[in-house]
């Protein structure tokens, strides 16, 4: 990170709620289904359950961001074997992600987001292909 001063774990909670994570999801993966790499990616595998998807990424977030313990599942077995997955995604992914992002929190906030973003996009990567980004 740069000078931007990264948002404590105080501040994130005082300034990130349940709300505004629906938001974020929403209009992310709003993106996600437009995005010319992403889209093809995830349309077909979440055709018909898009609204599932979202529900379990807002408890996700919600789990991750506040710590509010909704969400229970293995998210790195939901993508190992997904047609179109490649190592490349998760560099188009953070991009859309830090976007989104920007356009609802202030930097500090948003940098403290996509910190872990990248963090999972890291992990995610290293475990399906064996490379971290």
């Amino acid at each position: 990170m740069s000078d931007v001063a990264v948002a404590t774990a105080n501040e994130l909670h005082s300034n990130v709620t349940d709300e505004n994570i629906a938001i974020l999801v929403e209009r992310f993966y709003a993106a996600v289904q437009k995005h010319p790499t992403l889209g093809p990616v995830f349309n077909p595998r979440l055709e018909g359950r898009w609204d599932r998807h979202m529900s379990q990424m807002k408890d996700f977030w919600s789990s991750v961001l506040l710590r509010s313990g909704r969400y229970s599942g293995y998210p790195l077995g939901a993508h190992i074997g997904v047609p179109g997955m490649a190592p490349e995604r998760f560099d188009d992914w953070l991009v859309l992600f830090r976007q989104t992002l920007d356009g609802l929190y202030e930097p500090p906030y948003a940098d403290a987001i996509y910190a872990m973003a990248q963090q999972f996009a890291q992990r995610f990567s290293g475990a399906l292909f064996g490379q971290e980004r």
